[in-house]
């Protein structure tokens, strides 16, 4: 055991013996239920989740960072958890819809498939496709992504491109299966002047669900800036965030480009598997 080592033991061990006893007593009865290595890599994770957003945050706000949609679409590729759980990564960016489909196969049924789609926008590339098969409820749960450059304010444009997607998607039954259910974001820094994007929200107040601007059957878009994706973890993490007590400052390994900012992205705990693949 060299000295950096022997400094770091006594440091922990300085830490427990400093424990009152009702957190000592605690601690005892935690290990008797969970092994000491496995908390720490929860505690790890929790923190490089944290770390994640925060450097999210960098690429997406700073504008002296020049981010643009590659940056944060490779970013998002490796956390693919902030837009849900325990899914599959189906695409990122690159492949056209046949492509997707065939993956999307593959992975559902385990089927290599010659895929064919006719409809005009096939050649459309969908930033982040995502699935979650639910066996229990037999429902396949699919997430889209579309991400746009920090400088890009959302429109119409915007949100006629997801709705061509989704369009895409309906019009093949792999994808359209009575237990499939879509759910596509749109993401961005702001909205445009012309007040199309608040109008649709407006207009789907009655379904009561917050960010939906469209709902139709199995279908669901939802319009979000980043400040609420930010805004809606620090909610869902705030119980974790108080109890842990973490100081952000000390845990946020910062790049100085945007370059570095997603190759860090790449190497924490917190990084999920690639995307589906099918073997040769």
């Amino acid at each position: 055991m060299d000295s950096g080592e022997r400094d770091r033991l006594f440091e922990v061990l300085g830490e427990i013996i400093s424990l009152d006893p009702s957190d000592l007593d605690q601690l005892a009865k935690s290990l008797k239920v969970a092994k000491l290595s496995n908390m720490i890599k929860t505690i790890k994770l929790i923190e490089d989740r944290f770390a994640t957003i925060e450097e999210l945050k960098r690429l997406v706000f700073n504008k002296k960072l020049k981010a643009n949609e590659s940056h944060i679409q490779k970013f998002i590729e490796n956390h693919y958890w902030i837009f849900g759980e325990q899914y599959h990564l189906v695409t990122a960016e690159e492949p056209k819809f046949e492509e997707a489909l065939r993956r999307y196969i593959f992975h559902l049924r385990g089927e290599k498939s010659a895929v064919s789609i006719s409809h005009p926008d096939k050649l459309g590339e969908m930033d982040i496709f995502m699935v979650r098969k639910l066996t229990s409820y037999n429902l396949i749960s699919n997430i889209v992504v579309e991400l746009k450059h920090p400088d890009i304010n959302l429109g119409e444009k915007e949100l006629s491109q997801v709705k061509k997607y989704m369009r895409v998607i309906q019009s093949q039954d792999e994808f359209n299966a009575s237990n499939r259910h879509w759910t596509f974001f749109l993401i961005g820094n702001g909205f445009d002047s012309t007040g199309y994007i608040e109008d649709e929200l407006e207009t789907s107040k009655n379904y009561g669900e917050k960010y939906l601007v469209f709902s139709k059957d199995r279908y669901k878009i939802y319009v979000m800036t980043w400040s609420e994706i930010f805004t809606e973890f620090e909610v869902k993490h705030h119980f974790l965030y108080e109890k842990l007590q973490i100081e952000r400052d000390l845990f946020v390994v910062e790049g100085s480009t945007s370059e570095e900012i997603v190759a860090m992205a790449r190497t924490n705990s917190a990084t999920q598997p690639a995307a589906i693949a099918i073997p040769e």
